[in-house]
């Protein structure tokens, strides 16, 4: 249980940096990012050089809750 708790809490930092990462972009990244996970993904893709940082602590936060909820049941 404790590794689902520690990857959400990797997830959790990494969309806010995301999100942070989205509005130093624009306004308008920063609105139609949270909105619609379409404006995440090409967020993700046309500027991945500022959110490439962002986009690894989501990764490994879903990656230790999948192998939390594995060893958990």
């Amino acid at each position: 249980m404790f590794l689902v708790f520690l990857g959400l809490i990797f997830y959790i930092v990494g969309a806010i940096g995301f999100l942070i990462a989205e509005f130093k972009e624009s306004v308008l990244w920063g609105l139609f990012g949270p909105f619609t996970q379409i404006g995440n993904l090409i967020f993700a893709v046309v500027h991945y050089d500022k959110c490439k940082k962002s986009l690894g602590y989501m990764l490994l936060g879903i990656v230790l809750m999948i192998l939390g909820v594995i060893w958990a049941g």
